[in-house]
């Protein structure tokens, strides 16, 4: 039987893995570059807005696509960056054919299997280092398309050892029990752990899906038996696809030296490759302030910062200022937003002008200072009759 090639130990980049935006070409080899100047060492590519990645998983790319695919992987591999190439079959891929496979020797039309494993290779002939396969984001379960297997963990598992063994290159997984607050029947993790082949590693966001901390002892998978050598953390600490209206900014805290980790960010390009900046100073003020200011951002930004710190763990639940909002420091964070709204211009600033601008109407709303007309015209609709009270005595 073929062994499974191990997975680099080298996994430090980015993820391309987040939900509304998809990257150009261009700003793929731009995040190369920028990788390979921090000293990075791998980009994951596994876009949720790529439909032949998770939707359409079974088409084949097009020339066109494969063509800019291996001129993106050739540039990566000259700049020293691993390519990992994603792809997502889970959301209804048919189990009956991973069994018919097994069970015939690997001879034959495998169906599913067969189609996942002719776009690995052809992701491989392309010069993609890695496969990562991903079951992430999916309901627990298959009824309809479970094949002989008895839960989703058993079948998981018996993929990524199949397809890892009919490889000639390295397989990552990212199961679908990927952190802790992900629903769990008790069977998933404790199979997986005690099934899946050694060589595949397995990226894991801890206890949260946006995870306060990276530490990974008490987690389930771990607990299951899992060793944290093949876990690869999948960080979402900056991803806001899930909160679009908000922006996060802060220091690159909770965080552990040592760790194989990966960022999933926000797909703003200027903004991300400064938040991969931000992840060599760890959680140090100081650094996090030089990295924004080499970056060009004003000092007006450091005053409303907090707004943008971070997702609201239990340690920073509080309002970063008292509510009702006093005027004077209400004017005081409006001054700011006026200079880094209509004063400083980069493409930096043209990424963050909707949360700035988002922010500036929140604190005029909280003086009072919105006639209810302008109420309608900049707050959601569902949201605006909501809001009415909050306007301004003369309007």
């Amino acid at each position: 039987m073929t062994k499974i090639k191990p997975v680099s130990p080298s996994h430090h980049g980015y993820i391309e893995g987040y939900y509304g935006r998809l990257l150009s070409w261009q700003d793929r080899h731009r995040l190369i570059d920028h990788l390979a100047h921090l000293g990075m060492t791998a980009y994951f590519y596994a876009p949720k807005e790529d439909p032949y990645h998770r939707f359409q998983w079974r088409q084949a790319y097009d020339d066109d696509w494969r063509q800019l695919f291996r001129a993106f992987t050739a540039y990566a591999k000259d700049k020293g960056i691993r390519v990992i190439a994603g792809i997502a079959p889970g959301l209804d891929f048919d189990f009956s054919s991973l069994s018919n496979h097994l069970s015939d020797g690997g001879s034959g039309d495998g169906g599913d299997y067969t189609l996942l494993l002719n776009k690995a290779q052809q992701l491989l002939a392309d010069g993609a280092d890695e496969i990562g396969l991903l079951m992430d984001d999916i309901d627990p379960g298959f009824p309809g398309h479970a094949g002989e297997f008895h839960h989703d963990g058993e079948a998981h598992t018996a993929l990524a050892n199949t397809l890892g063994r009919d490889l000639d290159a390295p397989l990552s997984l990212t199961p679908r029990v990927y952190a802790d607050n992900i629903e769990d029947d008790g069977l998933y993790l404790p199979h997986l752990v005690q099934h899946l082949d050694q060589a595949i590693k397995v990226f894991t966001c801890g206890h949260h899906i946006v995870a306060a901390d990276t530490a990974l002892l008490d987690t389930k998978i771990v607990k299951a038996g899992m060793t944290e050598d093949l876990l690869i953390i999948w960080d979402n600490l900056y991803a806001h696809d899930y909160c679009p209206r908000r922006l996060f900014l802060g220091p690159y805290r909770g965080r552990h030296d040592g760790q194989a980790i990966m960022l999933n960010p926000t797909g703003l390009l200027e903004t991300d490759m400064m938040l991969l900046s931000l992840t060599q100073g760890g959680g140090d003020e100081n650094q996090w302030r030089r990295v924004l200011s080499d970056e060009g951002v004003p000092d007006a930004f450091f005053d409303v910062a907090l707004a943008f710190w971070g997702p609201p763990f239990p340690e920073n639940e509080a309002a970063p200022w008292p509510s009702p909002l006093p005027p004077e420091q209400g004017e005081a964070l409006l001054n700011a937003l006026d200079a880094l709204l209509w004063r400083w211009k980069s493409p930096l600033q043209r990424e963050w002008y909707p949360f700035l601008m988002g922010m500036r109407q929140d604190i005029l709303l909280s003086l009072h200072r919105m006639t209810r007309r302008r109420i309608a015209k900049t707050a959601p609709p569902l949201l605006a009759p909501h809001l009415k009270h909050l306007a301004s005595p003369k309007g």
